[in-house]
């Protein structure tokens, strides 16, 4: 493939995988709530550490999976119970809300830097370069976190679909996601509908902060530094389609892993310092000629 290698098409595979995992819960959010969540960022820090903490204990990492996404679940019901429910109680503007969620990943931010030097000195670990590939498992030569990522957004988009369409609870959700003033008009109780999206949304985030460090090597800034791509991951697809977000995770992952390898290898290794414009790029290109993601134009061609 335009003299590309398998480690190349594996790690474009795996970083779409993780990507798409990221994006899925701002999506999710911005359908329900429609407050672009700045603290998704400490949510994906938070399930970089709960995996790397259980393997300071002798735990594999990859229990970091369920950790990570029981403990960001309640991070993210932490933030919508202390800042945003309130809030939105007070009737508070979007942009409102969206500064609440900016305050709380600061602070977030500085407790993950607390915990980090905690690790560090409790077990001399170097907690500012976590990096746990060398406990993977591998098959075929194949490294697992490909297979745990691609599976882990299987089930997560597999999940939701189940639980949006074939349950009562998801068919309220839904309602909430529609019309949320209808929605609470016929009974629906659209605060713990909130909760629940924000515990979803927070937990995917966390399982995809649990694999990082099995790909790449990761600190307390990690979240910091994936916010633009996490948000052009949910721009690209589409923040009105829960679903969109694979869509985006999966162009931005391949241009920015295998595009960016064979554009190195064409043209010079100097064109790679230049990945993190892709985002950026791709995010405003978006916004001008497909504000509503490439799932809409999916979705347009069908009906027609």
């Amino acid at each position: 493939m335009f003299g590309i290698g398998l480690p190349t098409i594996v790690g474009g595979l795996t970083w779409s995988a993780l990507l798409s995992l990221m994006g899925i819960g701002i999506t999710l959010l911005y359908r329900t709530t429609k407050v672009p969540n700045f603290a998704h960022a400490s949510f994906v820090t938070t399930g970089v550490y709960a995996s790397f903490t259980l393997s300071l204990l002798g735990f594999h990492p990859y229990w970091g999976i369920l950790a990570g996404f029981i403990l960001t679940g309640l991070e993210a019901l932490l933030l919508f119970y202390s800042i945003l429910e309130p809030l939105r109680r007070r009737k508070s503007s979007v942009f409102i809300l969206m500064i609440g969620t900016l305050a709380f990943d600061i602070l977030f931010y500085g407790i993950l830097n607390i915990y980090a030097d905690y690790l560090q000195t409790v077990f001399k670990a170097s907690a500012r370069a976590v990096y746990l590939a060398p406990k993977d498992f591998s098959i075929m030569g194949i490294p697992g976190i490909m297979f745990m990522s691609l599976g882990m957004l299987v089930i997560s988009v597999l999940g939701l679909y189940l639980l949006l369409n074939r349950t009562t609870v998801g068919i309220a959700l839904k309602a909430c996601m529609e019309n949320t003033a209808l929605a609470q008009t016929i009974g629906v109780n659209v605060s713990l509908m909130l909760m629940l999206s924000w515990f979803i949304a927070g937990g995917i985030a966390g399982i995809s902060g649990a694999l990082l460090p099995m790909y790449i090597e990761t600190s307390p800034d990690i979240g910091v530094l994936l916010v633009a791509e996490m948000f052009c991951v949910s721009i690209l697809g589409g923040l009105e389609q829960v679903y969109g977000a694979p869509l985006g995770g999966f162009l931005m992952g391949f241009a920015e892993v295998v595009l960016t390898s064979w554009l190195a290898s064409e043209v010079g290794p100097w064109i790679i310092s230049y990945t993190p414009l892709l985002p950026l790029g791709a995010m405003a290109l978006t916004l001008i000629f497909i504000p509503k993601g490439l799932a809409t134009i999916k979705i347009r061609r069908r009906e027609g």
